[in-house]
């Protein structure tokens, strides 16, 4: 007489079969051993996490977060489930939904780095520093590796202060830099870079620029990118938005007419983050962030023949300004009631502010502008998130801004006199309240001296600048390239050095930039 078989231990072997399919990508084998396993074991969540773990690899976020949610319901004390949830609901920002996950599930396997550091990470970007710190300190603990902490936690401390913690973070700093060769690729990489930054700190600049140089070249091995390619792409935005089409397009029709989107520009570390925090601080701003959706609406469109942009540019007329408008109006995130007013930060849509003014022509748009100097050794000086190409080379970096303020240049020519807000760092950092009353006339907002508390804002913000607006207004990062400024010649001989063609004074703050009528005239009181 047969024995019966044994329904766990075959939902178990399909679970193996699942995830070795997964790991050679090979989806749909994966996706039938672990819908053989749900099928076996329906009320058991580890198949189900699983299976969620395929959709997400398929591209099928939907079908992940049914799974998990169904994993969940079979085990409430199911941390994987929870966490990857808790995860994915932060992607699409659903973030109220998300924190109780997240600590659920870092109380459930206090053991688990990952854990540990995706709650101390979401904290960080609500502004909950203090429990932040305790978590990520938790997660480095389990795993001095753990991915991002260490040369996040640097760059938080002050690494010259003497205190425990940052003696702790350079103990640990420098003993993984002397075994560096033992780590993964990308382990050497973060450690470098947190070893920069805390060797700058403590004032050993040479050590600190050859760290930072060694992290820089690793990761650019790891990266594609061309300056050629960009340089050539802003000439043909530039010679696309001529004076001659901006006058036949604005003659044969206007854009949609909302005045809703408040769109920031700038290079990476020019103050975006600043003066997106200060604009959203207003009750009837909603701040949303790094949302990409211009650049991908852009890219997605295609023009006769399967032209892209900015080739299809010169086949536009009047009545293509209006739906290019709704089109960007749809896809922006709701705020909260109240809030009429929406600012969007995403540093490369100044590539874009001719298509802004033509089929927004309402919205706001505010260039940031910061010493190319410091913003440049400062972005040399992180490894982004989100990648930024042209930062980790010196040369392609200054190329790069070249590129940029070139194409600003063209905008503040062609485009009306005050229609671009040029914001300078140092000026915001020398005159908070004067700079804040001109962002939001601008803006055609009201006075609300909540916008001079910005740092109170219980906002979310998942930029590079997440801990140094969650202060008050401080200098301490002003000239910071000045250390460096021999070994910073790459960049600055790419860049032409433009501070020597005079440097810009906004209200007695000299900022460096150079000194174009058309730049002048877009700032207020000039």
């Amino acid at each position: 007489m047969p024995v019966p078989s044994n329904r766990r231990a075959q939902a178990a072997a399909h679970i193996q079969s699942g995830l070795k399919a997964l790991a050679a990508n090979a989806i749909p084998a994966a996706r039938a051993s672990l819908q053989a396993a749900v099928a076996l074991e329906p009320s058991w969540a580890e198949p189900r996490y699983n299976l969620a773990r395929v959709y997400f690899a398929a591209g099928d976020r939907d079908l992940a977060e049914q799974a998990l949610r169904a994993a969940r319901e079979a085990d409430p004390q199911y941390a994987p489930a929870i966490h990857m949830l808790g995860t994915m609901l932060c992607d699409r920002e659903a973030f109220v939904e998300a924190m109780p996950l997240l600590r659920e599930a870092a109380a459930l396997e206090p053991d688990r780095a990952e854990f540990q550091r995706d709650l101390g990470v979401l904290q960080l970007f609500i502004g909950d520093i203090g429990a932040a710190r305790t978590n990520l300190h938790r997660a480095l603990d389990l795993d001095p590796l753990v991915k991002d902490i260490l040369p996040t936690l640097v760059r938080m401390t002050r690494m010259d202060s003497g205190g425990p913690e940052a003696e702790r973070l350079f103990d640990l700093t420098q003993a993984l830099a002397g075994r560096v060769d033992e780590l993964p690729r990308a382990e050497q990489i973060r450690v470098f870079y947190a070893l920069g930054k805390a060797l700058e700190d403590r004032g050993d600049y040479d050590g600190a620029f050859d760290a930072f140089v060694k992290a820089n070249a690793m990761h650019r091995e790891t990266i594609a990118y061309d300056a050629a390619t960009f340089e050539a792409r802003f000439e043909a935005i530039a010679n696309a938005f001529n004076p001659a089409l901006i006058e036949r397009l604005q003659r044969e029709g206007k854009g949609a007419q909302s005045d809703r989107p408040i769109f920031i520009v700038g290079m990476p570390r020019s103050g975006t983050t600043l003066v997106e925090q200060i604009i959203s601080a207003h009750p009837e701003v909603h701040g949303a962030g790094e949302i990409d959706l211009l650049h991908r609406l852009v890219t997605e469109a295609n023009g006769p023949g399967g032209s892209k942009f900015p080739d299809w540019v010169s086949g536009m007329n009047g009545a293509d300004l209006p739906v290019v408008g709704q089109a960007i109006l749809d896809a922006l995130p709701p705020g909260l009631p109240g809030q009429s007013r929406q600012t969007i930060k995403r540093l490369e849509n100044y590539q874009y502010i001719g298509l802004i003014h033509l089929c927004l022509p309402n919205a706001t748009i505010i260039n940031c502008r910061r010493d190319p100097r410091d913003s440049g050794f400062s972005a040399f000086a992180m490894l982004f998130l989100e990648e930024q190409g042209f930062t980790y080379d010196l040369a392609e970096l200054g190329r790069h801004w070249r590129a940029y303020d070139r194409l600003m240049a063209h905008w503040m020519a062609v485009l009306p006199a005050g229609r671009v807000l040029e914001v300078p760092y140092e000026g915001v950092v020398a005159d908070l309240e004067g700079w804040t009353h001109r962002l939001l006339e601008h803006c055609h907002l009201d006075w609300d001296d909540a916008c001079l508390r910005y740092y109170e804002s219980k906002r979310l913000v998942r930029s590079a600048s997440f801990a140094q607006v969650r202060e008050p207004i401080y200098t301490t990062s002003l000239d910071r390239w000045r250390p460096f400024e021999q070994r910073l010649r790459p960049m600055l001989d790419a860049m032409g050095e433009p501070w020597t063609s005079g440097d810009v004074e906004w209200d007695g703050v000299r900022a460096h930039g150079r000194a174009s009528p058309a730049r002048v005239a877009g700032v207020p009181g000039k």
